[in-house]
């Protein structure tokens, strides 16, 4: 079978960037008898990596696709319609777009897959939209990628319901996938590699770290996390934020994050890392005394499942994916409450016990969600697809 990959978000840091990367590399790992052809914009091919296997077509645009499906961007009419013609003219038997984000319209009949990662636009529009223009702009993309799409996909049994419940489909038609950690994510010893990392990003190497992975953006809450810190202040911790807020395309809030942390006396214990590559990483997810996202809204949660893998405690909100995600192999709380997430955190802080019971949980927890289970499911579905036999 000729697979067609909308391959725009390639080089992107965030989820959507990591579950096309991953996903992508294990089917064609998996699946060497099918042909994959990744469709992509120059911007993405010059800085990108591609599995061995893989063939390219790379399309010349003006604009990355990544920066221009951006809260505040806009889109090319030309750039949309050479994607879209590449498509058209390599015939595929199925075509997938890994993400609904870099959505573009196609003119032909290739059965196409697309994957609605989650509702967190439709739940809490005014945090991830900087105004009425990218709101409408996001609700019309939608609304295309919707009436093209032959099998809807999502990444968890929440993110199906939400789904659902915007699209006004029934959550039969939404099929979901696995997703899972990247193998270089396990339990280091850091006797050696931790110090130079330490040392890297400014940590302390005197108090437990708190680790955050994830975006700086409004609905990850985490003027919630520093207002809960602030009633444990005289605790020993040091805030760990790990995220790109510097080339990131979504809507972002460092600068109020920032003062914040001024306001309520606590910068000094709070670090920006920024972008951090994988290889160092699963170094700070080896040395932090635990794990916190307190986001008001996921569609899965990969940082749970990386820091659990690596046997490292997790505390979390209660919303949406992540109770799902993470079953009894962690803390959850109300992200509203600043009590709760403060709770949370001083008991992981002061039990060790606690800590080693969660390690062990999470270990065992993370080896459920694997890549290659993803990866087969959607080969099935694009066969499905491209057969056009019925949806499940």
């Amino acid at each position: 079978m000729r697979i067609g990959i909308d391959a725009c978000t390639w080089a992107n840091r965030r989820g959507y960037g990591r579950f096309t990367r991953m996903l992508v590399s294990t089917m064609i790992a998996e699946y060497p008898e099918h042909q994959f052809v990744l469709v992509l914009d120059s911007h993405t091919a010059a800085e990108g990596e591609f599995p061995k296997g893989a063939q390219l077509k790379v399309v010349e645009t003006n604009v990355q696709p990544t920066q221009a499906a951006s809260a505040d961007g806009a889109r090319s009419p030309a750039d949309l319609w050479k994607l879209s013609r590449a498509v058209s003219r390599l015939r595929f038997d199925a075509f997938v777009f890994p993400t609904s984000y870099s959505f573009y319209p196609l003119f032909c009949k290739t059965p196409t897959v697309v994957v609605f990662h989650d509702a967190i636009a439709e739940q809490h529009p005014k945090l991830i939209f900087p105004g009425l223009r990218s709101r409408l702009f996001w609700k019309l993309k939608n609304w295309l990628a919707l009436r093209r799409a032959n099998r809807l996909v999502t990444v968890s049994e929440d993110a199906r319901a939400h789904l659902a419940a915007v699209f006004r489909r029934p959550a039969s038609a939404i099929q979901v996938i696995s997703e899972g950690p990247d193998p270089c994510f396990q339990p280091l010893d850091v006797t050696q590699s931790g110090p130079p990392i330490l040392e890297k990003y400014g940590l302390p190497t005197d108090v437990p770290l708190i680790l955050y992975v994830g975006g700086i953006s409004p609905h990850k809450n985490l003027q919630g996390l520093l207002g809960a810190l602030a009633r444990i202040e005289r605790s020993a911790w040091h805030l760990v934020l790990v995220g790109d807020y510097a080339k990131d395309s979504f809507f972002g809030c460092y600068d109020e994050v920032l003062s914040l942390s001024r306001s309520l006396g606590l910068v000094s214990r709070v670090t920006f890392t920024g972008y951090v590559p994988d290889a160092n990483l699963v170094i700070l997810y080896n040395l932090a005394t635990m794990l916190v996202l307190p986001s008001l809204g996921e569609g899965f949660g990969l940082p749970i499942i990386e820091a659990m893998a690596c046997g490292l405690p997790v505390a979390a909100s209660n919303r949406n994916s992540l109770p799902e995600i993470i079953g009894e192999a962690g803390l959850l709380f109300d992200p509203l409450s600043h009590a709760e997430v403060g709770g949370a955190i001083e008991r992981l802080l002061n039990d060790e016990s606690l800590r080693s019971e969660l390690r062990n949980k999470g270990r065992e927890r993370a080896k459920l969600f694997s890549w290659t289970t993803g990866a087969r499911k959607l080969v099935s579905i694009l066969e499905e697809a491209a057969t056009g036999a019925d949806t499940p």
